[in-house]
């Protein structure tokens, strides 16, 4: 599966291991309702070893096993645009504690880096969630915060992602983060290959609400986007099809409408205007999302007098 995978992708964007890719800033959600300061740091380095068949992280990352020294120069050059020290994302487009991706000697430069921060959030696969992080977040000076791909509940659709991952899998590396007081930020998939169509808003509904029982801080619902090769073959054998925003929006909809007490819900908008039919009204649409991200509030949906978006569901 791997190399079939690996066989269908384009070429990747060229990126230098001298500097980070890019950082972002924003305020996210709090359980407490107030807003927090978030700058976000895309690091450049090795690929990750599991190649899921929906993921397109790869196009940024080396061909080769990131050096030594390289992420903690990489850090400190974002760190002189980083407007407010209090929350961070390190995204390495891989696993934070696989050593190929993260050297283990980078630990104490990062550590040093980062010690002005009161939250620190990292990505990783539980097969490299062990004895690295748990000594990375005692000595860290904040909290830290592991996002997990969870993807879906769906267990056979989970086993055909590639993803080397099972429920028990997911269950033990959260449960082992919790036990530890490392929070856990999950990754929730709409548009999850291996899943029906018309089944893709309740299983994406029921995954949310699997995080959530299992302790779950943040869940991210992450529409999938083509492009990979992989998710293209997929779609020709009918196993994978592109969701609307429309989906998107109401699947975000009836997740806020969960009531889920002690997790917050938001929707990735990562190139969400690719899903949208009318673009004449996808930025509205776009800036309803980010608001109800930030306050966890419904917000009345947009009306398109081009497109008719809307309509019925504002009549409703």
């Amino acid at each position: 599966m791997d190399r079939w995978v690996r066989s269908l992708r384009p070429p990747k964007t060229l990126v230098t291991p001298d500097r980070p890719i890019a950082a972002v800033h924003e305020q996210e959600r709090r359980l407490d309702g107030g807003l927090v300061e978030v700058s976000t740091v895309f690091l450049a380095g090795s690929e990750c070893p599991f190649s899921c068949v929906f993921c397109d992280l790869w196009r940024q990352t080396l061909a080769s096993p990131t050096q030594p020294g390289s992420l903690p120069r990489q850090l400190e050059c974002a760190l002189i645009e980083v407007p407010h020290r209090s929350v961070i994302k390190l995204y390495n487009a891989s696993n934070f504690f696989d050593p190929i991706a993260v050297p283990t000697d980078d630990d104490q430069e990062l550590l040093r880096l980062l010690s002005g921060f009161s939250q620190v959030t990292v990505e990783c696969h539980p097969r490299f969630i062990g004895a690295r992080c748990f000594a990375f977040a005692e000595r860290l000076a904040g909290r830290l915060e592991v996002a997990v791909g969870l993807e879906t509940a769906h267990p056979e659709a989970l086993s055909r992602l590639n993803k080397k991952m099972t429920l028990d899998d997911f269950n033990a590396a959260t449960g082992e983060l919790l036990a530890r007081r490392v929070g856990v930020r999950v990754f929730i998939l709409l548009g999850c290959p291996f899943i029906a169509a018309g089944e893709q808003l309740d299983w994406t509904l029921r995954s949310v609400e699997y995080a959530a029982r299992r302790g779950a801080g943040v869940i991210s619902i992450i529409p999938v986007r083509g492009g990979n090769g992989a998710l293209e073959s997929l779609a020709a054998d009918g196993a994978w099809s592109l969701v609307s925003l429309d989906l998107v929006e109401e699947t975000f909809e009836r997740a806020l409408r969960l009531g889920l007490e002690n997790t917050i819900v938001q929707v990735d908008l990562w190139e969400l205007d690719r899903l949208a039919s009318c673009g004449h009204c996808v930025n509205a649409r776009l800036a309803r999302l980010g608001a109800m991200n930030r306050t966890g509030v419904l917000l009345a949906q947009t009306t398109c007098t081009r497109c008719g978006v809307g309509t019925e569901r504002n009549r409703s």
